[in-house]
């Protein structure tokens, strides 16, 4: 854990420090980042990032607690409006777009995660990471069902976990070369022209989302369909 002097620093050098970070963890990965370099480019003497983080691990997973604390103000900003569910999601979307253009390296870094092959590690920063998303999309799909915006018989869990799953590939489409080319593919579309084109594509995959992709049956029932009996 980050030492307590890192919380009684200004604000601006705190975000200077964690861009920064982010930056060089993105850039040349865990193993080979160099905290000397972090230090020099956030404007601080070499040997200070010690004064506020104890090791070079500890940095790396401060981090993406930075990244996961600025992801909740998102949250907390957003629930409280008085939007439908569908507008909620959409507007977690925007903001993040807004934000995306000075934390695109701790999206990176978010993305190039599982290539580090601790699981133990893994298991701890998707704690970290993914439990306020998971917390957040649930209460407002609760919130709609009670509101009679939703359906009563959803599966709050799974949609939740479909809702971030779109959101965050979006997301990685913008941070990661990969991703983008794979948009591609898709749909001969370039998603990184520009913030409407993702808002755009985002509301096309929300409109599946709400529609479904089973054609309407009118009197019957749309649900798995049986295989039939063996004949005798």
């Amino acid at each position: 854990m980050a030492k307590e002097a890192l919380n009684r620093i200004d604000s601006r050098k705190r975000e200077r420090i964690f861009r920064n970070a982010a930056a060089e963890f993105a850039r040349h990965g865990y193993h080979k980042a160099n905290i000397n370099s972090i230090a020099q480019r956030a404007g601080i003497a070499k040997g200070s990032i010690y004064l506020y983080f104890t090791d070079k691990l500890d940095l790396y997973c401060s981090t993406f607690r930075e990244a996961a604390r600025l992801q909740n103000g998102i949250f907390e900003e957003i629930e409280d409006m008085d939007l439908d569910p569908i507008a909620k999601i959409e507007k977690v979307l925007e903001k993040s777009l807004e934000l995306f253009p000075r934390y695109r390296n701790m999206y990176k870094m978010y993305f190039d995660l599982t290539t580090s092959g601790n699981d133990e590690f893994l298991a701890d920063m998707a704690q970290v990471l993914e439990k306020s998303s998971a917390e957040f999309f649930a209460r407002i799909l609760m919130k709609g069902i009670a509101a009679g915006a939703l359906r009563k018989d959803l599966a709050i869990k799974h949609a939740a976990y479909v809702i971030d799953c779109v959101y965050s590939t979006f997301l990685a489409t913008l941070a990661s070369r990969y991703q983008k080319e794979r948009f591609r593919v898709f749909t001969n579309k370039d998603i990184a022209k520009s913030a409407n084109i993702v808002e755009d594509h985002f509301h096309e995959i929300l409109k599946i989302l709400q529609i479904g992709i089973i054609a309407e049956r009118r009197g019957k029932r749309t649900g798995r369909r049986r295989s039939p009996s063996p004949k005798r």
